[in-house]
This record gives C-alpha cells, structure tokens and sequence, in this order.
C-alpha cells in the first residue's frame, strides 16, 4: 500500500472552556498533554461523524484537549496503522468502521494485528445499511436492481474501502442473487456520497447514517435496508432478508487503542465514551442520524472484532478478495 495524501482536520477546544466544563463535569485535573483521536477515513464519513459528537464529552470528561486528526486512505489501514504504533500512555486512540475485522482478511500482511497491537476501549454504535441509487435512477425496487445486474456485470456500486461492510454486504447480496457488479472503492464515506449523488456510480451498499439525510431529501433511493426488521427511519423500505432470507448485516463504529495502553486508562476512556454517547442531547442527534447506541465496554469491542472475523471469512475466501 502507497501512502496517501494526508487529510487533518483538527478540532480544539481552548484552553481556559475546557478548564471550564472540565471543572463543572468534575473531571480530573486537566493534562497538559493531548489525547489525540485518530479518524481513518476522510471527513464528512460516518466514522467522522461519529468522532465529531464525542468531541466535547471527552473535553469535558477527561479534562484534556482533544485532537480529532484524519488520516485516510487504504481502507482505513493507514490511519489504524498509526494507532497501532502509537505510544501506548493513553494519550493515543483512534476510531474504526467495521472493516477493521476484515482488514487481516483482506490484506494478511498487514504490519499490526487487533488483539496483538491493538485492543478495544469501545463498541460505540453500529447502523443498517441501505442499498441505495440516485433518485434519478431508472431502478425503483430491489426486483429492478437485481434484473439490471443479471443482464449486465458492469452495474457499479460504492464502498469506503475494500473489505469494509459496504463492501462485503455487497458481494454477499452478488453471491445470494447469482449476480456481479463492478466495485468502486473510496478513501471514505464522504467521497462515496458525493460520486453517488453525481451520477458516477450506481448505487451503494452504505451505512444509513452516510445517507438518511439524502434519503429524506428526496436525492436518493432507498431499495432495500439490510436489517432483520424494517427501520422505522425508512418504514417503507423492504430488507434484503425478505428476499434474500439472512442477508442481515451492520455497520458499525468502534474505538481502539494501542494494546499495551493501561487497563485503567482503557477504563477511564470507556466510560467516558459510554457517558457522553448516553447524554440525552448526543443519543438524540446519533439516532435522528441513524445510528443504534451501543456504548459497550473494550471487552464488548474485541468480542465483536472476533465474531465479525470469523463471519465473514468464508465471503473473502470465496469471492477471492485477499490482496497480497
């Protein structure tokens, strides 16, 4: 893998407010040193978005700057890469979508390993897909979808990055309707979208949360969501198990750290993720966006990690997905 460009965008909150909300929250003395937030993907994706609304809880929790940095590229693989090497004081975590599972999967020579580099502080909230094409598109139900990739190979569809859950969801739906379709990878939700929105792909195995706003908006199409039940965001939208019975997948975020972090430090984070995701104001606008609270402990992350491996092992290996 080649390095890519490097995306920041950092958000800091002064000195003096954070001394401020840090003291009325009760939150320890405040640490000269920043806690730096690694984002593996560009802004504007799902993962940002989620990083973006418990900015301030951790200011005010943990009672220290917070820097939100973005590193995209490879899947994501590049900016885990630099949690992954990072100082292990606690001063160093990061965000990750779910092709963090199946990122040794895809790519087995991959210099760092959950479990081995890296460990779980949070499994923070997690999302349906939807299988979506721009509102201009001639196909209007899953059946027009289906029909349009059986009488052509060429039917593009988006995704974050290879091996991600749009990814993956994708070739499952292929490989369940004997179909194919032409794979277009991104640096990132945010790039996805707007390609989408453009016309430039067809259609997008995305994370409900990247696209109900488009949705509402009338600039997109929503066919079908992968969750077991129908979500009450999109209450007309059938599910992809209604015809494909088991295709039931999510997308998920999650928060890591370098493994050899302290536990209590581990500790400390989680709860203060856990806090400000249950804050009335916060779990109010993540759900208006399409997300499902989770606010799970590190051991909750590393047991979805390893689930989520061993699911969708057998999809990489048949569809022949692994990158030297």
């Amino acid at each position: 893998m080649q390095n890519h460009a490097l995306q920041r965008r950092r958000l800091v909150l002064g000195g003096a407010a954070a001394m401020l909300l840090a003291g009325r929250a009760g939150a320890q003395a405040r640490s000269s040193v920043p806690l730096v937030l690694v984002v593996p993907f560009a802004p504007g994706g799902v993962v940002d978005k989620a990083a973006r609304e418990i900015h301030a809880g951790l200011v005010r929790r943990l009672g220290q700057t917070v820097v939100i940095e973005n590193h995209d590229g490879a899947g994501g693989t590049i900016g885990t890469g630099m949690v992954a090497r990072g100082k292990a004081d606690g001063h160093t975590i990061g965000l990750v979508y779910d092709s963090y599972a199946t990122e040794p999967l895809i790519y087995p020579n991959l210099p760092y390993r959950a479990g081995r580099d890296l460990t779980g502080v949070s499994y923070m909230v997690r999302a349906p897909m939807a299988l979506v094409v721009p509102a201009a598109s001639p196909w209007r139900t899953l059946a027009d979808y289906v029909r349009a990739c059986r009488q052509s190979r060429q039917v593009s569809y988006a995704s974050v990055g290879i091996g991600s859950s749009n990814h993956l969801t994708a070739e499952w739906f292929h490989q369940a309707a004997g179909t194919d379709g032409l794979h277009v990878p991104f640096r990132g939700g945010a790039p996805a979208l707007k390609d989408l929105l453009g016309g430039h792909v067809d259609s997008m195995f995305a994370s409900l949360p990247l696209v109900l706003a488009q949705l509402q908006a009338g600039k997109l199409r929503a066919l079908a969501v992968s969750a077991s039940d129908r979500t009450p965001h999109l209450p007309t939208v059938p599910t992809l198990a209604d015809t494909f019975p088991g295709l039931v997948t999510y997308s998920w975020v999650g928060m890591i750290a370098p493994a050899a972090t302290p536990s209590a430090r581990i500790g400390q984070l989680a709860a203060a993720v856990s806090q400000t995701l249950r804050e009335p104001a916060v779990a109010q606008r993540l759900h208006d966006n399409g997300f499902e609270i989770v606010a799970g402990s590190g051991a909750a992350m590393n047991a979805l990690v390893a689930s989520e491996a061993a699911r969708w092992a057998a999809l990489v290996r048949q569809r022949a997905l692994v990158l030297g």
